[in-house]
């Protein structure tokens, strides 16, 4: 995981080389890496879809020389348009190699990768690369590492010029030649740099470890094999951040970061055991990675190809074999499975049977969507869906021929059914078909692949920016909804409260009725008619977000209601409330890392000023460069990279991701600021 260009897919490239899977590494910026095997992705020299595959490594030293391992990896994209890829594959993971480009250190979309990977409890390991680079810092990613990420870096090498690594642990300088010299054969200057490095080694360790604690009091040095128990127990515990480096483009420092890999990240018995709950009375489960446990899986991804779906399983506990019949977790339906594959980028290696900790590839399964858990039919178990992350750009899109229009409902389907970041839906008001992403990368990839995969042909519109609506103060509302002459009658009434949420909690809804005064059975269709109204939003025509619903009161008739009058009357209802508590809109923000010559920073610092954007801090970054950390509204980054390159004569460059919502300068949905026409788009 990484920021985009930091060498996740080179790095990838030779690690499978080092392991014998590969016999002749590809590059990225050739098309011809193995894990880049998408034609859009060979084209445009970037990852988009996230690869599995797996190597069979031994370590010649460290906690368990000579032993055999398997390491299964995913390489995942680095544009944060594609963040559902890593979210997913985060998930599913034991441990995390966290790349950094030595040059440029941790940047905007390393911590976002960072901090999923910490949410989601995986530890992880550093690699800083491109060691050899021109502007290469160390000591600068280190620094990085403890102030932007709040973690301890514990420096398992250090470059010592441009052809030299040092390793910490082992006392070997390593050549980027090759060669090996063991620390009783350093120069002196190697040594007084190998001590320096050691004791801050100890020192880091000490904090947390009593064994090293002891040799450091006392002065002594501690062993390579405390070392690395220390570093695995600190790695483990997300205490401490190994971090390795050198170039994976030139091989260098690979088999060293395998040995890390093996020591320092954890296996599937070294996870805590998986929790999940029962899906009919929600009691709390664990399942322990062991083949004798019941089975246990969790769907993290699906693909469409010739042969038609393809889900990506990560077993936790028992096994699963050809031909076994699984039950889906939440809906109970039960699936039989067809073929089992190992996969390898594009190609599958088919087995019998897999087992707990494995990640594979399985046909058959028609109904499993991601996120979806497999399991036991007799020892049902439902684990912890997968976060999506909700769209902040959408486009018009219409097909260019009659064929087109006929087959994009099919290939939308199966493209929604493998990408949950996408969205689309038909505009009520104009019968425009609009899709909504990620970025707009993220939508041009689609409509690309709507093209070449599923040969449907679509003009794209601008992109829009993915606004929303809320209320700016609590309001409080009766309402009845009374229809008793001409044929069935319908009555409901029903006393809403709403109030603002906190950012990102959407609409949440409560029902703090007494008495009776609603039946229970007609609680369901007032909070249906509440999210209806929610997602037609209120003044402006964008879905309503971070709202508070609680319903107070209401009125029955003994045989006139029912619960589509209770449907109708809490939609209309929240309508009436959220006009009441002030609809205000909401508009997306991202988070931009500028990277520009230090001549260049006041165009930057003012033109970001213009576009309504707001600096947060300047980090000098090498020599006369500086990084312009900033927040900025998602409307006016559409076009920034190109002018950034227009007034920086091409030497600025800027990566951004989302970074929540913002009340809009026009503040009342009312008063102006955008508005869905009836021809469906926004006009400000």
């Amino acid at each position: 995981m990484a920021h985009i260009d930091a060498g996740k897919t080179t790095c990838a490239e030779r690690i499978l080389y080092c392991a014998g899977r590969i016999h002749k590494t590809g590059e990225v910026h050739e098309g011809t890496a193995v894990l880049d095997f998408d034609p859009i992705e060979q084209k445009r020299g970037i990852t988009i879809n996230a690869a599995a595959t797996s190597v069979a490594w031994t370590p010649s030293s460290g906690l368990c020389p000579g032993q055999a391992h398997r390491i299964q990896i995913v390489d995942t994209p680095g544009h944060v348009d594609f963040t559902i890829e890593v979210e997913r594959s985060l998930r599913v993971l034991d441990g995390a190699v966290f790349v950094l480009d030595a040059a440029s250190g941790v940047e905007c979309q390393s911590e976002t990768v960072f901090h999923q990977a910490e949410r989601h409890g995986v530890p992880s390991l550093a690699f800083v690369n491109k060691i050899d680079k021109p502007g290469a810092d160390f000591d600068m990613c280190l620094r990085d590492i403890r102030e932007r990420l709040g973690i301890e870096p514990v420096a398992l090498h250090v470059p010592l010029s441009g052809s030299e690594l040092l390793d910490v642990v082992h006392g070997v300088v390593l050549g980027f030649d090759g060669r090996a010299v063991l620390v009783s054969e350093m120069t002196a200057a190697h040594r007084t740099v190998f001590d320096a490095a050691r004791a801050t080694m100890m020192e880091t360790l000490a904090s947390f470890d009593e064994d090293v604690l002891a040799l450091f009091c006392q002065g002594g040095n501690a062993d390579a094999r405390t070392l690395a128990r220390a570093i695995r127990t600190g790695a483990l515990k997300r205490k401490v951040l190994p971090v390795a480096c050198g170039s994976a483009l030139k091989n260098v420092g690979i088999p060293s970061l395998l040995d890390a890999i093996v020591d320092y990240l954890p296996s599937p018995v070294d996870v805590p055991d998986v929790s999940g709950t029962h899906p009919l009375h929600g009691t709390p489960l664990t399942r322990r990675a062991d083949e004798r446990e019941p089975f246990a899986a969790l769907a993290f991804k699906t693909v469409f190809d010739r042969a038609g779906y393809l889900t990506y399983v990560r077993i936790y506990s028992g096994a699963l074999s050809t031909g076994d019949g699984v039950r889906l977790g939440r809906s109970g339906a039960r699936e039989r499975v067809g073929r089992l594959f190992r996969p390898h980028a594009d190609q599958r290696e088919e087995v019998r049977t897999a087992f707990a900790g494995d990640i594979v590839a399985v046909t058959g399964l028609r109904d499993v969507r991601t996120g979806e858990t497999l399991c036991a039919s007799d020892e049902p178990i439902v684990l912890e869906r997968i976060d999506t992350p909700a769209p902040v750009v959408e486009v018009t899109i219409e097909p260019k021929t009659a064929d087109d229009r006929e087959r994009l409902p099919t290939a939308l389907g199966r493209m929604l059914f493998q990408d949950p970041s996408l969205l689309a839906w038909v505009d009520p008001e104009s019968g425009e078909m609009r899709l909504a992403g990620m970025g707009s990368l993220h939508l041009d990839v689609t409509v690309t692949r709507l093209r070449e995969d599923h040969r449907v042909a679509v003009s794209m519109g601008r992109p829009e920016v993915a606004y929303r609506e809320t209320i700016a103060h609590a309001a409080r509302v009766a309402y009845r909804h009374a229809k008793q002459h001409g044929g069935a009658g319908q009555f409901a009434g029903v006393t809403l409260a709403v109030a603002p949420g906190a950012r990102g909690s959407g609409i949440t809804f409560s029902d703090e009725t007494v008495g009776g005064c609603i039946p229970r059975e007609y609680v369901p269709a007032v909070e249906k008619g509440v999210r209806a109204a929610a997602s037609r939003g209120i003044v402006a025509g964008y879905p309503v977000v971070d709202v508070a619903v609680t319903l107070l009161d209401g009125e029955t008739h003994v045989k006139d209601s029912n619960a589509a009058a209770f449907e109708f009357a809490g939609s209309l209802a929240f309508q009436k409330a959220c006009t009441e508590g002030g609809a205000i809109l909401l508009e997306p923000y991202a988070a931009l890392e500028i990277a520009v010559p230090e001549l260049h920073a006041g165009d930057v610092i003012g033109d970001l000023g213009a576009r309504r954007g707001l600096v947060q801090r300047l980090v000098p970054r090498g020599r006369n460069a500086v990084v312009v950390s900033a927040r900025l509204p998602l409307a006016e980054t559409f076009d920034y990279v190109t002018r950034l390159r227009g007034f920086t004569q091409g030497r600025g460059t800027a990566s951004m991701r989302p970074d929540g919502y913002e009340v809009a300068p026009s503040t009342r949905c009312a008063e102006g600021g955008p508005k869905r026409t009836r021809e469906g788009h926004r006009t400000p």
